[in-house]
C-alpha cells in the first residue's frame, strides 16, 4: 500500500509512522510537512491513500484539503484533525473526504480500518461518477426541452427535447399561460424564476416533480431572458442524477454489502445518542462485534460465501436490537451496535446474549452449513461520566479481551483491561525489533530412536531473549508474533537457522534431522516452497534432513492451492510431519491423499500412558495407523520409564521428552550429540 502522509508536526509523523508499519507488514510511506510538497509528490506518484492534516505551514483549515483535492480527486483522503476541529472534519468528510480521524484517538488497528474502508468507499464513489459522467455527457450531446415564452408567461414556441419524453405534446403549451400549461405549485414557481430573469436579466432556475405516466420524474427549468420581448426557458430532465446523488448519499453512509450504516453514519447515530442522554440522563452502551472463525470460512469457501454470510449476520444482528438502536458495519468482519435508554449493565448483558445465541446458529449459504461465533465488547456512557469520544476504542478493547478469553463471549470494559492492552502493545514493539537485534535463539530437542538410543533427529523450538525480562516462554508472545504477521518473516528465519545449523552437525559427522513447525500463516504464505528451495541450496544442507512439521488442522483444512503446496514441498526432497495427530476432529481419509512421511501423537495422550484406559487405546490406534501405513512415528512428552515401555511395546519409532532430553541450546546438544548414546533412565 503507497501512502501520503501530510503532516508538519514530526511528532505525530513519527507516531503514525509507528502505527502503520506496526499494522502493515509492506507499506511505502511518504512524508511531506507542507501542502505544496505533497501536491509535487502527489503529481509524480499514484498513492493509495493520503493521510492530510488540515494545518500546515502554508494552508490552513478546509481550504488544505479543496486545494490536494483538486490535484487527486481519484485518490481517497482521509483528514486528521483535533479534537476542536472535529466538526470541520465531519463537514470535509460529508463533502468530499473518505473519512476523518481525530488525532491521539486511534490505534495501529483503528488506522488500518479507517484506510481500508476509505479505500473501499472512494473506489465504489468513482464508480458511480463514471456512471453520472457518462450520463452528463448525453444530456449535454443532446437538446434539452427549448420553450419560448413572452414576458407576461404565455408561449410562443416549444422545440421538444431528444433526450427524454415528457408525454406532452408541443400543443399543450402554446397559446397558453404558465398556469394555464403548468400545475399550481409548478407555476408559481415557474412565474417566480421569470419575472427574476426578466428583471434581473439573469438566469433563474427551480427543481420540481411531475407525476406523468410513465411515473414521477424529476426536473430543473431554467429560465434566461432571450430578447427585449422573449425569455427561454430550458427544461432538463435531472431523474438519473438525482438518483446518482441518492446513490452517492447512501454509499457515503451506507456499507454497500449489508446495507447497514458504516462508520461515518454510526458515528453520527453514536453523538446524536450521546447528545440526547446528555439531557435525558441516561445510559447508552457500545458494543463492538467480531466474528470469530470469519477468515477460515473466507479462506476455504472463498469471498463470494464470506459476503453472503456477512449479509445474513447483519440482519441477524439487526434483529436483537429495537428500532431506536444502531448497527452498523464497519468494515471486514467487524459490526457496531449503540443500544440506548440502557437502564442497567444487565440490559446491555442480555442483548449480547442474544446476539451471541443467534449467530450460534448454523448459516446456510449456498449450498454450505457454515458456523460462526461472535466476541463482543461493551462500554457504557453515563453522561458526566467517562470520555465521550473513546467509547468504541473501549469496547474495542472490551473485544480483545473476549477473544482471549476462549471467544464467543461478551466482555465490558473496565480501566485494568487499558493496563493488559498497553502491556501487550509495548511487548508487541519490542517484538518488531527482537529480529533486527538478534534476540531470537534457538534450543533444539532431541528425538530418540527407539531401536539403538541414538539422537536421529531434533525438533527446532523458538526462544526470545529479552533485553530486560531474560529468556521469554513460546507461549507468550508465539500468538502475537501470529496476529501480527511477523511469524512470516520470524519463521523464515527460524528456518534458515535451523538448516544453517543441521549443514554445520552434517559437516560435523553428526548428521541429524532437523524439525521445523510451520504456523498456519507462515503455510499460507505465498512465497513459502521458494523460501524452502532457496534455504536450502543456500544452506547446503541435504533435503533429507529437514522435516517440516504442520498441525492436523492444516491438513484437514487444506484448500486446493494448499494441496498443491504439499505436493511442492514434498517434491523439494524434505519430509512432511503432522503435529499434534489425533487433536483433530475430522476424517482420517487425507491421510492417503497427503505426501505424510511421520505421525507425531500429541503429548496429551502420552501423558496418562499406561494408567488411562482411553489414552492407552489412542496411542496404540495411532501407533497401529503408522505402521499399517508405513508412517514414522514420533511420541511427544515422554516423561517416565512407564510411557517409554508402552511406547516401545508397540513400536513406536522415536521418542522425544524429558525422560531423554530438554530442549538444548547448541552447545549443550553438540556436547550430548559427541557422547553418541543415551542411556534410559
Amino acid at each position: 500500500m503507497k501512502i501520503l502522509l501530510v503532516e508538519d508536526n514530526q511528532g505525530d509523523a513519527r507516531l503514525l509512522d509507528i502505527m502503520l508499519r506496526e499494522v502493515l507488514s509492506a507499506c511505502t510511506l511518504t512524508h511531506a510537512d507542507t501542502l505544496a510538497k505533497a501536491i509535487s509528490h502527489a503529481c509524480l506518484v499514484q498513492f493509495d491513500i493520503i493521510l492530510l492534516d488540515l494545518s500546515l505551514p502554508d494552508s490552513q483549515g478546509s481550504g488544505t484539503f479543496w486545494r490536494l483535492h483538486e490535484v487527486v480527486s481519484d485518490v481517497p483522503i482521509v483528514v486528521m484533525t483535533g479534537h476542536d476541529d472535529e466538526v470541520l472534519a465531519n463537514e470535509l468528510a460529508q463533502a468530499g473526504a473518505q473519512d476523518y480521524l481525530v488525532k491521539g484517538s486511534v490505534d495501529g488497528r483503528w488506522l488500518l480500518r479507517v484506510m481500508r474502508y476509505a479505500i473501499e468507499r472512494k473506489r465504489a464513489e468513482l464508480q458511480l461518477r463514471q456512471s453520472e459522467a457518462k450520463v452528463r455527457a448525453l444530456y449535454e450531446a443532446v437538446p434539452d426541452l427549448l420553450l419560448f415564452l413572452d414576458l407576461e408567461g404565455r408561449f410562443l414556441e416549444c422545440k421538444p427535447a431528444k433526450d427524454f419524453q415528457t408525454h406532452i405534446e408541443p400543443e399543450h403549451f402554446l397559446g397558453k399561460t404558465i398556469h394555464e400549461a403548468l400545475p399550481q405549485g409548478v407555476a408559481d414557481q415557474a412565474m417566480l424564476c421569470l419575472e427574476k430573469a426578466v428583471v434581473g436579466k439573469g438566469i433563474a432556475s427551480f427543481e420540481y416533480q411531475m407525476t406523468l405516466p410513465q411515473g414521477i420524474s424529476n426536473y430543473e427549468s431554467r429560465f434566461i431572458r432571450a430578447s427585449e420581448e422573449q425569455v427561454l426557458c430550458i427544461v432538463r430532465d435531472i431523474s438519473e442524477s438525482k438518483r446518482t446523488q441518492q446513490q452517492l448519499h447512501f454509499l457515503a453512509h451506507y456499507d454497500t454489502l449489508t446495507g447497514l450504516p458504516n462508520r461515518l453514519l454510526f458515528n453520527e447515530s453514536l453523538h446524536q445518542a450521546q447528545t440526547h442522554a446528555n439531557r435525558t440522563s441516561d445510559t447508552i452502551a457500545v458494543m463492538f462485534i467480531d466474528l470469530d472463525r470469519f477468515k477460515n470460512i473466507n479462506d476455504t469457501l472463498g469471498h463470494g460465501i464470506g459476503d453472503k454470510l456477512l449479509q445474513q449476520v447483519g440482519n441477524r444482528i439487526a434483529l436483537c436490537i429495537r428500532e431506536s438502536d444502531t448497527v452498523a458495519r464497519m468494515g471486514g468482519d467487524e459490526f457496531a451496535v449503540v443500544l440506548v435508554d440502557v437502564r442497567e449493565e444487565s440490559d446491555a448483558a442480555i442483548v449480547a446474549e442474544k446476539i451471541i445465541d443467534a449467530l450460534r446458529l448454523p448459516f446456510v449459504v449456498g449450498d454450505h452449513e457454515v458456523f460462526v461465533g461472535a466476541s463482543i465488547g461493551i462500554t457504557l456512557y453515563r453522561p458526566g461520566h467517562g470520555d465521550r469520544d473513546v467509547l468504541l476504542e473501549k469496547a474495542d478493547v472490551a473485544m480483545y479481551h473476549a477473544k482471549e478469553r476462549g471467544r464467543n463471549n461478551y466482555q465490558f470494559y473496565s480501566s485494568e483491561m487499558d493496563a493488559v492492552a498497553y502491556e501487550r502493545l509495548v511487548m508487541e514493539n519490542h517484538l518488531r525489533h527482537a529480529l533486527d537485534r538478534n534476540e531470537f535463539i534457538l534450543y533444539y530437542q532431541p528425538q530418540i530412536a527407539v531401536e539403538g538410543g541414538n539422537v536421529t533427529a531434533v525438533e527446532t523450538l523458538l526462544r526470545w531473549q529479552h533485553p530486560e525480562r531474560g529468556l521469554v516462554a513460546p507461549g507468550e508472545f508465539i500468538s502475537l508474533l501470529e496476529e501480527s504477521g511477523l511469524i512470516v518473516p520470524v519463521g523464515k528465519w527460524v528456518l534458515k537457522t535451523a538448516c544453517q545449523q543441521g549443514r554445520v552437525w552434517y559437516d560435523a559427522g553428526t548428521p541429524v534431522r532437523v524439525a521445523v513447525n510451520l504456523s498456519v500463516r507462515q503455510f499460507k504464505h505465498q512465497g513459502l516452497v521458494d523460501d524452502v528451495a532457496e534455504i536450502l541450496a543456500e544452506s547446503g544442507l541435504p533435503p533429507e534432513l529437514l522435516e517440516l512439521e504442520l498441525t492436523e488442522s492444516m491438513f484437514m483444512d487444506s484448500a486446493t492451492s494448499d494441496v498443491n503446496k504439499l505436493t511442492q514441498l514434498k517434491a523439494l526432497g524434505v519430509s512432511l510431519a503432522i503435529d499434534d495427530f489425533g487433536t483433530g476432529a475430522s476424517s482420517l481419509a487425507y491421510l492417503k491423499d497427503f505426501p505424510v512421511d511421520t505421525l507425531k501423537i500429541c503429548q496429551s495422550f502420552v501423558l496418562n500412558l499406561p494408567h488411562n484406559n482411553d489414552d492407552n487405546a489412542i496411542a496404540s490406534a495411532v501407533l497401529g495407523l503408522a505402521q499399517a501405513m508405513n508412517f514414522t512415528s514420533i511420541a511427544e512428552g515422554v516423561e517416565n520409564a512407564q510411557q517409554a515401555d508402552f511406547l516401545r511395546e508397540r513400536r513406536c519409532d522415536y521418542f522425544q521428552g524429558y525422560l531423554f532430553s530438554k530442549p538444548l541450546p547448541v552447545e549443550e546438544l553438540d556436547l550430548l550429540l559427541s557422547g553418541g548414546k543415551l542411556q534410559d533412565s
